[in-house]
């Protein structure tokens, strides 16, 4: 055994000698049975309907445009679920059969405006345009006009997923069969047969091969996808696990790990939610109906946002990144606050061994530290405490700067928190923003939010916290890797009946998650109940009666918040493992024994619309900025009983009113993005369909296929000039090397010759494997891969087509085919980007601003369905505000991807500001995840609490709340019009937010009603668990109001300021030089 093991290690350097290069791991990620069975199943369907396109009598049923079956082999392969490939396959069929109808209405009317009719005419002469009129050719162009407005929209409107590939199908049947059409002299309505027949025959290959061929249904799919978000949440708890024992001081130390393994986790969630869809369509055979995975679907989605949740941990301690909150109250007159110096921190704390540190002597001397002798001693209580300024657990008193405190802010000084004063302007022309908003903050840090022994009570407080949650961690893993491997073993021995043990392994495995259950419950019982109070020791001994009153500074209570915060976090996490657990063994114990699970009829006629589509690839997606998929757009305007009104208009008065006010908005809603973009795309289409349209360019149009040029232009067109370039760049080259493909396989199959059906089937079946590999995983620009085997399928069908059909004209086989395909792509996309900068011109940058402004007036409006949700504290589902905030997060993440093509927006104004935008998307996500905590925290709170919870962090005070939607109201406006922004704002809100004090304390002393909460302060208060969450409550909202401070200096920074007071908020000591003495002095609170 030593030996083998010997072997095994001198093999393993060899090994590891070869590095695959990076552009090529991809391939070693994804070799895997899982992964190549759909490419196997992909390439067995289009090298069938190669063998079809090879038989003569196939080949001449299907016309022309016979070599269509292989390039929608490659548009549309069945690479999905069964399902998801009928509902692609059928919509795909419709849009075809639509357009064909609308041809054929098309050629009625031209048919009808046509002076001359010559049934009996030959092909030959109807190519050279002999027939052309104008009248009838001014109608098809009207009809044609039409239609590619119509599948653009659509395609436009409703983005990736299974209606793109049908509007692309649509448009190619609209441009082929008007631009041939027009030259007959007579309607020629079957001309859209030649269309319609080889995509059905495409259609049907592929529902036979999703049946037959490593069938796969919509439940398998979603398995898998739900161990690809359970496996990173595995690794986040280890990750946990082992950075509770690290120093977090340290300057090595880092929680990227975490944050990306989380991200990973939430990566994979749109992919979930995409199957999830249609589950309540599957045709399974298995134990388990379709519709029993909502259940685990729901619980992912809570585990992903309360993972993040236990990160924040991390931020809050790191003194770079976050402040504690000193809670608020109601706004009035605030009083001055005096500074006094520092409790000096004792000698032996520095002198002390690790050993020692982690003795229980470290509390004791931690509480039994001298105050200065500058320090007024205050009043003690044995007991409890009154909720008074002179409470010990204050830590709002200020401290000037010792040479300790001068320490831990040089570390401060990088923070977010006073982002424009440490910013130098990179160009002379920029001056600062957000001076106002810095300077208060820069005051606040000196005063309120920093303590010299920070770092001591923050490694104190991690080792506590890691004392008491390190067993439930490791539990909570245990059953992670548990529930994967349970989801990765679902869909086994489905089929095998001669297993006689079969409902005794049944038994075993509900044993095991029962035992597993109960260790769970055990263990989460002792944390609630004795495990999470290991935080509180440094505070016990402030309730010892015979504590000696002189005593000094306490540990601040920021630091119990901090750990409250982890500690929740992990609680609901722990739940939520709970709740899957018991769905698990609910599945194992109801379901026992297989069977076939069909849908019923109206599910399958029925398409959930406003869920995300079947596709998640995002490049090709011209998406409204004003718009967020997933949102019901009635929130977009609505704010609880909160409507827009028309500023020009009274509301109707009567029917005549209401009829022109719909029509008014019918045609303004003609000149947003998605319909101009429609019409210009449409009026791109005619004109390069004019030389079809010509006597005197007819013949050499058909000739060389120039409709090739027209679609190509239609989809190479975007909505901004960004990614129209970027698909000008994309298409060329990979026309280029796609024709070089097609080109070296027609001459391996064919030789010299003319083709030969047996070498293209042989030639085919070799290279079609790896070759939808590289479409199914190839890590490219989507639109990239796909052009690039769609042009080597078109270069082998039209090669064969030509030199095997009889047809009219023929642009060669070989080469020949891929030089004329590369030219005529080439002269689409090129009058494509001609065309993109004619006006009306969009570009990235205006949508990446006006995106950004959309998503947050929507958070604006979700934080206000939050606050009212807690204010009313009606048991109501809180699902559709976690799924809007996921909606907004997957909107922000898009839009990251599409910043990717400004660089191919060329402008002479300047560079833009890509790391200002990546701020503030950066914000926006923070403050989503800040919404999801907070909506948490509501549901778990009591009436008594959520309401105290609402008064003291001012969610109740309407002057404070002004405020707040004030700031939003002015950055979403600022940010969607472009416009600058006040020099002064609202902002900062922390100032207003710590307008009073309360420490540890739930209801302050001034407060009329305690709302049967107990005013005085004991430790029963503290072990409560409404305390914690109470106390998570603060920490949350504190950190909404921190980002949205933020997010207005960062805002600032993007549009500029206006409206300058000169000496407004600078103290009151000023030069006659006009320059500010003390930029950090004390301001006191803004009296109203």
């Amino acid at each position: 055994m030593f030996e083998s093991s010997t072997q095994t290690s001198k093999k393993q350097p060899a090994r590891q000698k070869i590095k695959v290069p990076q552009s090529l791991r991809w391939i070693l990620a994804n070799s895997t049975r899982s992964k190549w069975k759909p490419a196997i199943r992909s390439a067995l369907a289009a090298w069938i309907s190669v063998v079809i396109f090879v038989i003569p009598k196939i080949e001449n049923l299907l016309g022309q445009a016979a070599f269509l079956i292989i390039i929608a082999s490659f548009l549309s392969p069945p690479s999905d679920p069964f399902m998801a490939v009928l509902e692609r396959e059928i919509i795909v069929l419709i849009f075809v059969a639509l357009g064909w109808g609308w041809v054929c209405l098309g050629l009625m009317f031209a048919s009808l405006a046509r002076t001359q009719t010559v049934p009996d005419a030959s092909i030959t002469t109807i190519i050279t345009g002999k027939y052309i009129e104008a009248g009838p050719t001014v109608i098809i162009a009207v009809f044609l006009f039409i239609g590619s407005v119509a599948f653009l929209y659509i395609k436009a409107r409703l983005g990736p997923g299974p209606f793109l590939i049908a509007s692309v199908f649509g448009c190619i049947c609209v441009d082929i069969s008007f631009t041939t059409a027009v030259l007959f002299p007579y309607p020629y309505y079957k001309i859209g047969q030649m269309i319609i027949l080889p995509v059905a025959f495409h259609s049907a290959i592929s529902l036979i091969t999703s049946i037959l061929i490593f069938p796969q249904s919509v439940s398998s799919l979603f398995t898998t996808c739900l161990q690809g978000a359970i496996a990173p949440l595995a690794t986040v708890i280890s990750l946990h696990r082992s950075h509770l024992l690290e120093d977090v001081n340290s300057s090595a130390f880092s929680h990227t790990q975490i944050t990306d393994a989380v991200n990973k986790a939430e990566n994979a969630l749109p992919m979930l939610a995409v199957t999830a869809r249609l589950l309540k369509v599957d045709i399974v055979y298995a134990r388990f109906a379709p519709t029993d995975y909502h259940e685990l679907h729901a619980i992912m989605r809570k585990l992903t946002v309360q993972a993040h949740g236990m990160g924040i941990y991390y931020t809050l301690i790191d003194p770079t990144r976050e402040r504690f909150p000193v809670t608020p109250a109601a706004s009035h007159p605030a009083t001055p606050v005096h500074s006094r110096p520092p409790s000096p921190r004792p000698d032996q704390w520095s002198s002390l061994t690790t050993e020692e540190k982690h003795s229980s002597s470290t509390d004791q001397e931690l509480r039994d530290r001298k105050p200065s002798r500058h320090q007024r001693p205050r009043s003690f209580h044995p007991q409890s405490y009154p909720a008074s300024s002179t409470s010990p657990f204050h830590s709002h008193r200020p401290y000037k700067h010792s040479r300790s405190h001068h320490a831990n802010h040089k570390l401060m000084h990088n923070s977010l928190l006073h982002l424009a004063l440490s910013r130098v302007p990179k160009r002379a022309e920029e001056a600062a923003v957000g001076v106002f908003e810095s300077q208060k903050y820069l005051n606040l840090e000196a005063t309120h939010l920093s303590h010299p022994d920070s770092a001591f009570f923050t490694t104190r407080a991690t080792e506590l916290l890691s004392n008491s949650c390190q067993d439930l961690l490791s539990v909570c893993e245990e059953v992670l890797g548990t529930s994967g491997a349970w989801i990765g073993n679902i869909r086994k021995f489905r089929f095998n009946f001669l297993r006689g043990h079969r409902e005794d392994e049944a038994q075993i495995e509900v044993q095991r998650h029962e035992d597993l259950l109960e260790k769970l419950t055990r263990e989460l019982d002792e944390f609630r109940t004795k495990k999470r109070l290991t935080v509180l020791d440094p505070y016990r001994q402030m309730f010892d009666r015979g504590r000696d009153a002189s005593h000094g500074d306490e540990v601040p209570h920021r630091f119990l918040f901090h750990c409250y915060v982890y500690q929740y976090h992990v609680l609901q996490f722990a739940e939520l493992l709970q709740n899957m657990l018991k769905e698990i063994i609910r599945l194992e114990t109801e379901r026992k024994k297989p069977k076939l699970w069909l849908p019923s009829l109206p599910k399958l006629c029925t398409r959930t619309i406003g869920e995300p589509s079947v596709t998640i690839q995002h490049d090709d997606d011209d998406e409204d900025p004003e718009m967020i998929p997933g949102i019901d757009p009635a929130w977009m305007t609505d704010l609880g009983q909160a409507v827009k009104r028309d500023p020009d208009a009274l509301a109707p008065r009567n029917g005549l009113e209401m009829v022109m006010n719909w029509i008014y908005r019918a045609s303004i809603a003609i000149g947003r993005g998605n319909v101009l973009f429609a019409l210009k795309a449409g009026a791109l289409t005619v004109i390069l369909a004019i030389p079809s349209f010509l006597k005197s360019s007819a013949e050499f149009a058909y000739d060389n296929k120039f409709v090739w040029a027209v679609f190509m232009a239609q989809f190479t067109l975007a909505r901004f000039r960004g990614d129209t370039v970027f698909g000008l760049i994309a298409r060329i080259t990979s026309t280029f090397f796609g024709g070089l493909v097609g080109t070296v396989m027609w001459y391996i199959s064919a030789g010299n010759g003319r083709g030969n059906p047996y070498g293209l089937a042989a030639v085919c079946a070799v290279c079609y494997p790896s070759i939808f590999f590289a479409r199914l995983y190839w890590p490219i620009s989507p639109m990239t891969n796909l052009i690039i085997w769609v042009t080597a399928a078109l270069v082998v069908g039209y090669s064969y087509n030509d030199t095997h059909l009889i047809v009219s004209s023929s642009p060669g086989w070989g080469i020949d085919v891929a030089w004329r395909r590369f030219v005529l792509v080439t002269i689409g996309v090129l009058a494509a980007g001609i065309f993109s900068l004619f006006p009306p011109s969009k570009t990235i940058r205006s949508y990446q601003r006006r995106t950004v402004a959309t998503t947050l007036a929507e958070l604006g409006s979700i934080y206000c369905l939050v606050v009212s949700y807690a204010n009313s504290y009606v048991d109501g589902d809180t699902t559709p505000i976690v799924r809007s905030l996921l909606a907004i997060r997957s909107k922000l993440k898009r839009s990251l991807v599409l910043k990717d093509n400004v660089i191919y927006e060329f402008s002479l104004r300047g560079k833009w500001p890509t790391e200002r935008y990546l701020k503030i998307l950066e914000l926006q996500m923070q403050i989503s995840y800040q919404l999801c905590h907070l909506t948490s925290v509501v549901l778990h709170l009591e009436p008594a609490w959520a309401y105290a919870f609402l008064r003291r962090t001012r969610m109740l005070d309407s002057d404070f709340q002004g405020d707040v939607l004030a700031v939003i109201s002015l950055i979403s406006n600022a940010l969607h019009t472009g416009s600058p922004l006040p020099q002064i704002t609202p902002c900062p809100l922390l100032d207003r937010f710590m307008v009073r004090h309360h420490g540890l304390n739930v209801v302050h002393e001034e407060s009329e009603d305690n709302y049967g909460l107990p005013r005085m302060l004991t430790m029963e208060t503290l072990e409560d668990l409404q305390y914690l969450t109470f106390c998570v409550g603060v920490s949350t909202a504190f950190g909404i109001v921190t980002r949205l401070d933020r997010l207005m200096v960062a805002v600032k920074e993007l549009v500029g300021e206006q409206y300058h007071i000169d000496g407004v908020g600078m103290g009151y000591h000023r030069r006659w030089t006009g320059e500010v003495t003390s930029p950090t002095m004390s301001v006191r609170a803004t009296e109203v």
